[in-house]
């Protein structure tokens, strides 16, 4: 369906944010601030929306049930398939979202280092419980899982804390990047490496409940991100938020953000 130029929406939406910094935090007076939040509020204001915070903490497979269930309307940095196009509407991409397979520098692992080499060397993984990483990852996974080589971590702060545990619970974590930088201490920032080219560069979309927008408020906000992207500010947000050591780490592997 084409995208009419006057399209606006009318509606106010809750949107559903998990606080880890830096995709959504408060700042000292309590307001909500970060990334993605940022990001979200900067969109739908510009399609016309009025915009609702909820802030209950859940996890990934709560936070589909929930907005499912029409218990808000919005969920951030989603990814679209098959199984939930059932019963959701998805925005434009409006950043890129990096998850990485990291390691203890000491460790010293090869370069070369895939993520089938990890497994078929019987390295232990440190991977997120629930969320899709595309379908090579869901396939290793259930591997690794069978080898009870897989410790499972339900948030990127507990993902740290595993890696960096005497003795480490693993010898690899995949985590979102923004938010593990965030979490590390300045000590820390030069002990881990990336390990190999084992970077995953998806597009967050924006979800809705089917039942919450119109496809004349979804053209709004398609609208809005590429106006946003056009001029800049939703790629300022982003680098604005975005640690300046992971940047320097992803600078040095020739990734194209």
């Amino acid at each position: 369906m084409a995208e009419a130029a006057d399209s606006r929406c009318d509606k106010t939406l809750t949107v559903h944010l998990d606080l880890h910094a830096p995709s959504a935090y408060l700042d000292n007076h309590g307001q909500v601030i970060g990334m993605d939040a940022l990001l979200t509020q900067q969109i739908l204001t510009q399609a016309g929306c009025q915009v609702r915070w909820h802030l209950t903490p859940m996890t990934g497979a709560r936070i589909l049930r929930s907005l499912q269930q029409g218990k808000f309307d919005v969920m951030i940095r989603a990814s679209k398939t098959a199984e939930r196009q059932q019963y959701a509407y998805f925005s434009k991409p409006y950043r890129h979202e990096i998850v990485a397979l990291f390691s203890r520098k000491h460790l010293k692992l090869p370069a070369t280092l895939s993520m089938t080499d990890a497994f078929n060397q019987g390295l232990h993984l440190i991977g997120p419980a629930s969320g899709w990483y595309g379908s090579e990852f869901e396939v290793l996974r259930t591997k690794w899982q069978q080898n009870e080589l897989y410790t499972a971590y339900p948030d990127a702060a507990r993902a740290t804390e595993l890696l960096f545990a005497t003795p480490s619970r693993g010898d690899l974590l995949l985590v979102d990047a923004d938010i593990f930088f965030r979490h590390l201490g300045k000590e820390q920032h030069d002990e881990v490496s990336l390990v190999g080219n084992n970077v995953l560069i998806n597009p967050a979309l924006l979800m809705f409940n089917q039942q919450s927008i119109e496809q004349t408020d979804l053209n709004a906000i398609n609208q809005a991100i590429l106006q946003l992207r056009q001029t800049g500010k939703l790629a300022d947000i982003e680098n604005n938020y975005r640690p300046r050591s992971l940047q320097k780490l992803l600078l040095s592997t020739d990734l194209n953000l």
